[in-house]
């Protein structure tokens, strides 16, 4: 990953972390439907929910730095096509795997990102966010533990009652 961004501009990378970002809550979101359980279905909105927020996030940095309220441009080179899970094939272990996978890479994004700032400010939030999408691959991988432990509980619909964080 550190090499397919070399070279790039901190402008190019939040581009492309944008687009990412995007990506990630429209993952989360249809992810969120296919869960029966409402405690499950919630953490998937509230996981699309920070990555809108990330989005957010990114896009004032970007207008911070240009002065530009547009989108950032993406850069002109052949980067390989972002894996996208098949809904078709639903099921809930792959789409556990999937967003973990995709946790990790955007680690990897921010922190190439952070280590080509110069700005101090726009590093800052490029570290925060590595360190926020830690915890959302801790969050998933606790899910996919649970998940493989009590599968049945991923399809339990019945009024639930949430103790705890």
């Amino acid at each position: 990953m550190a090499q397919l961004y070399a070279g790039l501009t901190v402008l190019e990378i939040l581009g492309i972390a944008i687009k990412k970002e995007l990506g990630a809550a429209r993952f989360y979101r249809r992810t969120a439907d296919q869960m029966v359980n409402p405690l499950i279905k919630n953490r998937f909105l509230a996981l699309a929910k920070d990555e809108r927020m990330h989005r957010a996030m990114l896009g004032a940095e970007y207008k911070r730095l240009t002065g530009e309220a547009k989108e950032p441009p993406l850069p002109n080179l052949e980067f390989p096509k972002d894996e996208e899970y098949d809904f078709s094939n639903f099921a809930v272990e792959d789409a556990l795997q999937f967003a973990i996978r995709a946790e990790r890479d955007a680690q990897k994004l921010y922190a190439e990102a952070a280590r080509a700032s110069r700005d101090p400010r726009g590093k800052r939030l490029l570290d925060y966010l590595v360190e926020f999408e830690k915890g959302h691959e801790r969050q998933l991988r606790a899910e996919l533990d649970f998940y493989k432990k009590s599968p049945l509980w991923f399809e339990d619909t019945e009024d639930l009652i949430h103790v705890g964080p």
